[in-house]
């Protein structure tokens, strides 16, 4: 990893972008033209100021909305978007990736690697970059300008490798720049790590009235009441079946919370209500955001998916996809095959999975 393309300017992609600058590594920050705002304030000197868990100021070597110009010649590069923007990031990207090149998405979100996956396939196999997907976003951090304050570097985090039969080849390299990376058995027991899923659409729901009136909440400290972290733990155990039906481990998320440095109590409520990784975070100012769009929308409906193909119940995942959908007054549910398919995975029994993630066939 000598010369990186991140493509997305906003909070994690100038994390990412700081901290491998900070490492040396040439480093080229892409927006996409109609987010141009996000660069706007770096295009004068390329300088990011970063605070917190890392500090300093860094020079980019480029700072672009041109897509050509920040892909061509970088041996990685590292998608920072949300998981709702991976279809039109993967699509905007396929004519521009190589066989060469490692691609690695921070984050992988659920399925981010599998939809890549499926889009670049039309290249042929021939081009078919590895792929990488980290199971959370490798920075608690907000950015504003040419500053980043990242709260938090994640000192625990899963990366699957897409397909995995390729992990011992690209791992070891990623590990240097992101010290914190666990080797994930692939890329779906790192989309099931990720617990954005189970932790947002409660908290979101059970405080929906408080988040949309005038006022400043704390997302984690205020949203957090021992209810409110009951319903989280009952959506992590289904996660957790889930994951034991797939041969994947069953670490809980407030045990994975203390392993990344978010907080300090396996505790439920206390995990998340008091943990120092968690109380800085302001609550967005309405409902219509990735909490319900992403989180409820593709993670939880995934997870409908896979517990009727796997045989795992998950009554509490449904009640709170069809909580959201009364709420947003959007269909969440309705949109599952189309989910599926864009990962490529639509009509596969458990088996057939499991050779696809392992060998990309």
């Amino acid at each position: 990893m000598n010369t990186v393309a991140v493509i997305g300017a906003g909070n994690g992609g100038k994390a990412t972008a700081a901290d491998l600058a900070r490492q040396g590594l040439a480093v080229r920050l892409y927006e996409f033209p109609e987010y141009r705002r996000n660069i706007e304030p770096l295009t004068a000197d390329r300088r990011l100021t970063v605070n917190g868990a890392i500090s300093g100021t860094v020079e980019l070597d480029l700072v672009t909305c041109d897509l050509a110009k920040a892909v061509s010649g970088a041996d990685t590069v590292i998608v920072s978007t949300q998981a709702l923007a991976h279809e039109r990031a993967a699509q905007a990207l396929r004519p521009h990736l190589t066989r060469d090149q490692v691609l690695i998405l921070n984050p992988n979100s659920v399925g981010g690697a599998l939809q890549f996956a499926r889009v670049l396939r039309e290249n042929g196999t021939d081009r078919m970059p590895t792929i990488a997907g980290f199971s959370t976003l490798a920075y608690g951090c907000r950015a504003s300008g040419g500053r980043v304050d990242i709260i938090v570097k994640v000192a625990c985090l899963t990366a699957g490798v897409f397909p995995s039969i390729r992990s011992a080849d690209i791992l070891p390299d990623i590990c240097r720049h992101f010290p914190g990376v666990v080797p994930a058995k692939d890329v779906l027991d790192a989309g099931l790590t990720n617990a954005n899923p189970i932790i947002h659409p409660p908290i979101a729901i059970l405080n929906a009235a408080r988040f949309e009136n005038p006022g400043e909440v704390y997302f984690y400290r205020d949203g957090v009441s021992p209810k409110a972290a009951r319903l989280i733990e009952l959506l992590d155990s289904e996660r957790i079946n889930l994951r034991k039906a797939l041969g994947y481990g069953a670490m809980t998320d407030p045990e994975l919370c203390v392993k990344q440095g978010y907080a300090e109590s396996t505790d439920y409520f206390t995990c998340y209500s008091k943990g120092s990784g968690f109380i800085k975070f302001t609550a967005p100012k309405t409902l219509d955001n990735r909490y319900f769009h992403e989180d409820i929308g593709f993670g939880l409906v995934l997870y409908t998916w896979l517990g009727e193909r796997l045989g795992v119940p998950t009554p509490a995942t449904r009640a709170i996809v069809a909580m959201g959908s009364l709420i947003s007054g959007k269909d969440y549910l309705s949109q599952r095959d189309a989910i599926v398919r864009s990962l490529g995975i639509d009509g596969m029994t458990p088996q057939r999975l499991a050779a696809y993630l392992r060998t990309g066939a």
